[in-house]
């Protein structure tokens, strides 16, 4: 077909690279691929023709990886904190919370508290602990881990708190 044009296999950005990979193997339109990762479709197209990069890369490829499994990511997977039993940083910081809440497990189909995170005291958001539980639900809704459940989760069957916890303000 003229005027079609067709992905380069050699593309600079090895996330695009793996990205558009994903996408042909789903058999996905790049208008549906667009739309399944929440993005622009001329975003997307940007991405593959035009060289440009995405920026939160790996959030969006942890996305697009979702969609082919079903097997969902615990926070500490995509954030790297280190704070997972065993990992680098539990001798420095101790384990996260998250990791050891099994009153959590199961939740929006994580392991332990890795898929309902922000609802957790003392769970780090950026390299800190965050403070209050207001505080702390405020600045997880604008973290890509917390959008990433909420979409594979879907509005129906996201839970944003565990069972018989509250939102109180401070």
């Amino acid at each position: 077909m003229a005027g079609k044009r067709k992905f380069k296999t050699d593309h600079p950005d090895p996330v695009v690279r793996e990205l558009e990979g994903i996408r042909q193997k789903l058999g996905f339109s790049q208008n549906r691929m667009a739309e399944s990762l929440g993005i622009p479709f001329r975003t997307y197209q940007k991405w593959v023709y035009v060289d440009q990069k995405p920026r939160r890369g790996e959030a969006v490829l942890a996305r697009a990886q979702a969609l082919v499994s079903t097997n969902r990511v615990n926070c500490w997977e995509i954030l790297r904190c280190g704070r997972e039993p065993g990992g680098p940083n539990v001798a420095i910081n101790g384990p996260c919370p998250a990791t050891m809440d099994e009153a959590a497990d199961g939740i929006n189909n994580g392991t332990n508290g890795g898929r309902v995170c922000w609802a957790i005291s003392g769970t780090f958001c950026g390299s800190e602990v965050d403070g209050s539980q207001a505080t702390k639900l405020v600045s997880c809704m604008t973290c890509d881990f917390f959008s990433l459940v909420l979409q594979e989760e879907g509005q129906l069957n996201f839970k944003l708190l565990k069972p018989g916890q509250t939102f109180t303000q401070a």
